[in-house]
C-alpha cells in the first residue's frame, strides 16, 4: 500500500488520493510506498520554488520517520519512472 500527500505552502500535508489524471502542474505531492521502502516527491512544472524546497524538507523528514531504510526519490512533472507510477497505483489499491 502507498499513502499519498500533497503539499501546503505551510509545510503541512493533507492526505489525497492521487492518480494519474489527479497530478496537477502547480501542485507537489509525496507518495509513501511501503512496498518497496521509497518516497517520491512529485514536483509540479509550476510549483513554486518555495513550495518545492518545503516538499524536500517535509520528504526527508518522513524519511527519518519512517526509518533509514527509506529512500527520497526526487521526480519532476514529465520526467516519472515507472516506480513512480506503481507506487501510485498503489495509493488507490489495498494490494501491497
Amino acid at each position: 500500500m502507498a499513502d499519498g500527500f500533497e503539499m501546503q505552502e505551510d509545510g503541512t500535508l493533507v492526505e489525497v488520493n492521487l492518480s494519474r489524471d489527479r497530478l496537477e502542474t502547480h501542485s507537489v505531492y509525496c507518495i509513501v510506498d511501503e512496498a518497496t521502502k521509497s518516497i517520491f516527491l512529485w514536483k509540479g512544472r509550476l510549483s513554486g520554488v518555495r513550495k518545492k524546497f518545503i516538499g524536500a524538507h517535509v520528504a526527508n523528514r518522513m524519511r527519518n520517520e519512517q526509518g533509514t531504510t527509506f529512500r527520497v526519490h526526487s521526480v519532476d512533472e514529465g520526467d516519472e519512472t515507472s516506480g513512480f507510477f506503481t507506487a501510485l497505483e498503489r495509493c488507490n489499491s489495498d494490494t501491497p
